[in-house]
């Protein structure tokens, strides 16, 4: 999981280059530094900017030549060539384009290295005014996709994907859009974890490398900043399929733009610990601007389970299903530490129904109304214990 989540903050700048590849001008006489003027206006209100060698322009097609992108807190990286193709002048000044590619990206930082293939972005449509207010005003897309991408870590390969893509639709009031993507042929090599110990034990439960796939959807309203992810699943071949939903508000594109300036003036510190505690500080005194309304977390197994519990169990000199009957005997003491009975009668119930036939366990927040993390985050350092009525915590087995 955390290679997977590394693999796309790394890869974060040459799939926003993918995504910032739109353009065009006047359907008589394009001109191709004035695309690209636009094209920065709409990339600067990320806090980023985009630089190149030449506009070259040939009737509705603009190349720019040997393009670098610059994103705050992060090292400027070589794009190569952006080849958009159908571009044609808006009536708002701004621009359209049928497809952008950008020539295969292989990029390096520190003791990691990302390859990427066959990027394009379809529909891609840059405001003549860019802004926060409607959707109008942001860089839109109707679809991208890349073929293989992988990743490198001190020359072990440790991540690939074969493939991936996205799709963007506008909601009907025009205030926000849809958004589907997936990723295919994921694979994860245990080659890459430096801790021995970790890796002899995922050797030991019979992954010797992970694969599966990933996909999501989600909707997002610009006007109140709420981010509904209905699913966002990671599935991997024979151990099992994490599922997770949310739903926040009051995460606004100013909010964006405020927590990246404050990753990058945490990034120009050259004092590691410094930064980060003041970027902690900034993120959470951000995070107050937020509402929970609710989340689920499911976990579906395909084997794992039993794998772990024969595991644990040879490591007792016991069967799988006599380490699942002592955990069922060990589990109300474990929890009790806890001091919420409510929660702990949950979890003890759910994992008994769980250990005796593995299917899913659920956990889910659902309070009656939208709770702000201002009163989460207090409640959370005085008494986390009223955390489970103020958000209806539930938990249980094979629904």
């Amino acid at each position: 999981m955390n290679l997977f989540l590394a693999f796309f903050r790394r890869a974060h700048l040459p799939i926003a280059a993918a995504l910032l590849a739109g353009t065009a001008i006047p359907a008589l006489a394009l001109d191709g530094d004035a695309f690209a003027t636009k094209l920065n206006d709409s990339y600067s209100m990320k806090g980023a900017n985009l630089s190149y060698d030449s506009a070259d322009v040939s009737g509705s097609t603009v190349t720019l030549r040997n393009a670098k992108l610059n994103s705050p807190g992060a090292p400027e990286m070589n794009a190569g060539d952006l080849v958009f193709e159908g571009v044609e002048e808006s009536d708002d000044g701004g621009y359209t384009v049928d497809r952008a590619r950008l020539d295969d990206i292989d990029y390096a930082a520190e003791n990691t290295r990302v390859t990427m293939k066959d990027i394009e972005v379809a529909g891609l449509v840059i405001p003549g005014t860019p802004g926060t207010d409607t959707i109008d005003q942001i860089l839109f897309y109707d679809s991208f996709s890349t073929g293989a991408i992988a990743v490198s870590v001190d020359g072990k390969d440790v991540f690939s994907l074969a493939s991936a893509d996205g799709r963007l639709t506008r909601l009907a009031d025009d205030d926000g859009f849809e958004m589907s993507a997936s990723a295919g042929g994921i694979t994860i090599n245990t080659d890459g974890i430096e801790e021995a110990k970790a890796k002899k034990t995922l050797s030991d439960l019979g992954y010797d490398k992970l694969t599966g796939s990933a996909e999501m959807t989600m909707t997002y309203e610009l006007d109140t900043g709420r981010v509904n992810v209905e699913d966002y699943s990671l599935i991997a071949d024979d151990v099992g399929r994490l599922n997770i939903s949310f739903d926040i508000s009051g995460y606004t594109m100013e909010l964006m733009k405020a927590m990246q300036t404050a990753g990058a003036k945490a990034a120009e510190n050259p004092d590691d610990k410094a930064a980060q505690q003041a970027q902690g500080l900034m993120m959470l005194g951000l995070m107050q601007q937020l509402t929970f309304t609710g989340a689920e977390i499911s976990f579906e197994d395909a084997s794992l389970t039993s794998r772990l519990l024969d595991y644990t169990g040879k490591q007792q000199g016991i069967s799988g299903d006599q380490m699942a009957q002592a955990l069922k005997g060990m589990l109300p003491l474990m929890l009790g530490q806890l001091q919420i009975p409510a929660l702990q009668q949950q979890i003890t119930a759910a994992a008994n129904v769980y250990l005796d036939d593995p299917g899913s366990l659920t956990i889910t927040a659902s309070p009656s109304q939208a709770v702000p993390f201002a009163q989460i985050m207090g409640i959370g350092a005085t008494d986390p214990s009223q955390l489970v009525d103020l958000l209806d915590v539930k938990v249980t087995a094979n629904d």
